[in-house]
């Protein structure tokens, strides 16, 4: 057995009694192999993927109650008088929580970035873009500090003007089949301008023949400044293929944040998402953005409700069938409502 045989095989050990429980308290785990691939971490020890430290607390992902979106216009694509319901749990909120990570950790980051963003389109920032910064490899031993400060004036000099960096330490190793050291930055901001001169382009010369020194568009200017600094940032492309608007502005945080990286041995003092240019903290000082819950499907106002019907919901995240959300009949068979609007804390029932 070869060095790099057996450091899986020890990793996969290590993390099994992990995997056991995050795959008991959410089957969704299963079916992406970043949350249990082994981390080949030699030279970045300080460095892992979300969600693979110790459970918190036994409370973590209690079940506590159901919040209902009742904008049925916003849900016609599951048809007449359809409404969103999301289950409540008890989140400790750390991202390092095998549980609590992706349901609680991320879903609360998720849904600060869509206030901050959302008060940057109000001010009259432009439409929020989804972007990736990619290291080039002749700078991955440098620290994550100075890793950012690059990526961050990467994005400036291209005319990225305000969002968040979301950390990536690893991307999966198909060959191996591990988690490889491939620092990177996902962000959601704004671009100078805005993306859609290069979106709506037909010309397409900037990005098909490199002849794009007198074109003043994102594709243009990236290009041009890759020869000087070698930092890849581009616009990313959706799960077809395409660079196309970003609707869902609270699901593409949620993703990027589940599959970000912490530094374990600063975990207090280390920052997975940072806030750079228009959207800085200094330029919000003062801002209050309240987290609210908010549905899945049209980015509506949920609220805390009651369920009124003889339907069985599953409530436990490790039982079969259970949903983290669910479209459901506003109206029962007899006209009554399914979910009643409750005041107060969310309560059994």
């Amino acid at each position: 057995m070869d060095s790099h045989t057996a450091f899986v095989v020890s990793e996969v050990v290590r993390y099994n009694r992990v995997l056991a429980e995050r795959v008991r308290l959410n089957r969704q785990i299963e079916e992406n192999p970043y949350w249990f691939l082994p981390v080949y971490d030699r030279g970045h020890e300080d460095f892992e993927p979300v969600g693979r430290g110790a459970k918190s607390s036994d409370f973590c992902g209690k079940w506590l109650g159901l919040v209902v979106c009742k904008n049925v216009e916003g849900h016609r694509q599951y048809g007449d008088n359809k409404v969103v319901v999301l289950h409540k749990h008890a989140w400790c909120h750390k991202a390092t929580c095998p549980v609590c990570f992706i349901r609680g950790w991320s879903v609360r980051g998720a849904q600060n970035i869509f206030a901050r963003l959302e008060g940057g389109v109000k001010r009259g920032y432009g439409k929020v873009e989804h972007l990736a910064v990619s290291v080039p490899p002749e700078d991955y031993g440098l620290s994550e500090k100075v890793l950012r400060e690059k990526s961050r004036s990467a994005l400036l000099s291209r005319g990225v003007f305000g969002g968040c960096m979301i950390f990536h330490g690893y991307r999966i190793d198909k060959k191996r089949r591990v988690l490889a050291w491939s620092p990177h930055y996902h962000v959601l901001g704004f671009i100078l301008g805005g993306y859609d001169r290069c979106r709506n382009c037909k010309n397409q010369k900037c990005i098909g023949y490199g002849n794009f020194n007198m074109c003043r568009g994102f594709e243009a200017r990236t290009r041009r400044l890759y020869e000087e600094d070698g930092y890849i940032v581009q616009v990313a492309k959706d799960e077809f293929g395409v660079k196309a608007e970003r609707k869902n502005v609270v699901g593409t945080a949620w993703y990027q944040l589940n599959h970000a990286t912490v530094r374990v041995s600063a975990f207090r003092r280390f920052h997975v998402v940072t806030w750079f240019g228009v959207c800085g903290n200094r330029m919000y000082a003062g801002a209050k953005f309240k987290s609210e819950d908010v549905c899945p499907v049209c980015s509506g106002d949920m609220a805390k409700s009651a369920y009124m019907g003889k339907r069985y919901i599953c409530k436990d995240i490790g039982e079969v069938g259970y949903q983290p959300w669910f479209v459901d009949d506003m109206f029962d068979e007899k006209g009554e409502p399914n979910y009643v609007e409750v005041v107060g804390s969310l309560k059994d029932g």
